[in-house]
């Protein structure tokens, strides 16, 4: 805001020395040198340079960092970020600078739940509350009283919570390729294309798009040469991934034509770069292995308490913490059919446990579901919020048999994990489940589609990214698939950007 009133200052005063000459060559001609001339100058008279609320720990921590948008051309003034939910805003004290000294400055309340309609005259050493509950309108006159300007003062607060994670109805869809008969599926993002496997103990067919909202996906009836483990199916950038009900591995580049990869494995984990990572039995023992072998590779031994089997997918991320990309599983069954609440990192040649060991907010789970997304936290002193990358652990299968409905947060890269509150919850009527897949789909939003709300940035962003989570299928505690795709979003990526 400092620049913009900068900026129109500039503008006052430069058209104030361009007109100058022209106005003193006029007087000389007229020879009306006693006259005075009055020059527009109202964005200086009445113009407010700051506004905002004086600390109160009794109403919100940092009551005094709010930051307050004014708005001259309009006559705005607002806080753009609103205060959260049940914010009381009816015994404000607040602050305001002047550009220039001003005759006087008069706040008028009217329809306050608390305050009778009436008018309060701002001065440096008020300590009157004000009641912004209702309608506020700050006048201000000039020193010399020529120039009166009103100002609109609101005090926004959100409705709903911003920092809180919605799955509307309104916004769920039907799997795409369910049918009745349908036992099995699996969504991957094979590139820029998303894949869905579906199964129904004879035929197998794929269904292909370029996003996972897209309301038509492509179909192509398949004739497997072989019987699909189809939850096995795993997709790297070029390639397609899946067991047989053998454990043979098979590849394809586009999901229609499949071939042998000539090795048997007990399960795969999921993808480093274009390197496909699982586990292969031999011996009663187990073994890391990849596809394709790099030279010099060697199968060794998982590491006790390694998970063999239902695990949570993979997900591959970069993080201050390590010089390679980092990938993490969750979760799953080691060889001796113990259930685990453990992390494992990979980092492109070893496997390691990363989770710390003192935390116990983990269950142990089978067959839950990882995504990258994100959380919000208050920057310190300040009521500003930054972005930050959060892991999210949803559904999946608890040791006694039941389904999981809590959702499990880490922004430490896996390392400490916390359980989500009721604003980061899975809502009742969102069917627990283990076994589906998330991704993050960036789309635009625009200030039409969004709420009417004032916004800090005025005319440089009509319209941003807002990242949504897609939900596909899964299993209930019958083995029964879930023929939905859930959409999510964390509420506040849907409001105007307002830094």
């Amino acid at each position: 805001m400092t620049n913009r009133i900068s900026r129109n200052i500039l503008l006052v005063l430069a058209m104030m020395m361009v007109s100058l000459p022209a106005f003193v060559s006029c007087n000389k001609d007229d020879d009306k040198d006693d006259d005075t001339f009055t020059y527009s100058t109202s964005k200086q008279t009445t113009l407010i340079k700051a506004f905002g609320l004086q600390a109160d720990n009794a109403v919100l921590a940092n009551l005094d960092s709010v930051h307050f948008t004014i708005d001259y051309d309009n006559g705005l003034i607002y806080n753009a970020d609103s205060l959260p939910v049940g914010t009381d805003i009816s015994k404000l004290k607040v602050t305001v600078q002047f550009l220039n000294t001003v005759n006087s400055a008069v706040f008028k309340i009217t329809g306050a739940s608390r305050q009778a309609d009436t008018t309060i005259t701002y001065t440096t050493s008020m300590s009157t509350s004000l009641d912004f509950t209702g309608k506020t309108v700050l006048t201000v006159t000039s020193a010399d009283e020529k120039q009166v300007k009103d100002y609109d003062v609101m005090v926004l607060v959100h409705k709903v919570n911003p920092d809180s994670l919605i799955w509307p109805m309104s916004w769920r869809r039907d799997l795409a390729g369910y049918r009745t008969s349908t036992i099995a599926h699996k969504a991957v993002q094979q590139g820029d294309l998303y894949r869905i496997m579906t199964y129904n103990g004879s035929e197998s067919v794929l269904w292909t798009a370029t996003a996972p909202n897209q309301g038509t996906w492509d179909r192509q009836n398949l004739n497997l040469p072989f019987k699909p483990e189809v939850p096995s199916l795993t997709a790297t950038d070029d390639a397609l991934f899946m067991l047989d009900v053998d454990g043979v591995l098979y590849t394809s580049a586009d999901g229609i034509e499949w071939s042998s990869c000539g090795v048997t494995w007990h399960t795969i984990l999921g993808c480093y770069d274009n390197r496909l990572l699982g586990i292969i039995q031999g011996d009663d023992l187990y073994y890391h292995d990849e596809y394709p072998r790099t030279e010099g590779f060697v199968a060794t031994r998982v590491e006790d308490g390694f998970p063999v089997e239902h695990s949570s997918n993979m997900i591959q991320t970069e993080n201050k913490w390590t010089v390679s990309q980092q990938s993490i599983i969750v979760g799953g069954i080691d060889s001796n059919g113990k259930m685990l609440s453990d992390v494992w990192g990979y980092d492109g040649s070893n496997w390691g446990k990363i989770n710390n060991t003192h935390s116990t907010v983990l269950p142990a789970l089978a067959d839950a579901t990882l995504f990258p997304y994100y959380t919000y936290r208050t920057l310190n002193g300040v009521r500003r919020y930054a972005r930050q990358l959060t892991w999210y652990l949803m559904g999946g299968m608890l040791a006694d048999g039941k389904l999981n409905g809590s959702i499990y947060l880490s922004s430490t890269q896996g390392v400490t994990w916390t359980e989500g509150d009721a604003t980061i919850a899975q809502p009742d009527y969102m069917p627990k489940f283990y076994g589906a897949q998330a991704f993050v789909q960036d789309e635009t939003l625009t200030a039409a589609g969004a709420n009417n709300m004032p916004r800090r940035i005025k005319a440089a962003v009509d319209s941003w990214e807002c990242p949504f989570i897609y939900l596909f299928g899964g299993y209930n505690d019958q083995d029964e698939l879930l023929p939905y795709v859930w959409r999510g979003v964390y509420n506040r990526m849907t409001n105007y950007p307002v830094y």
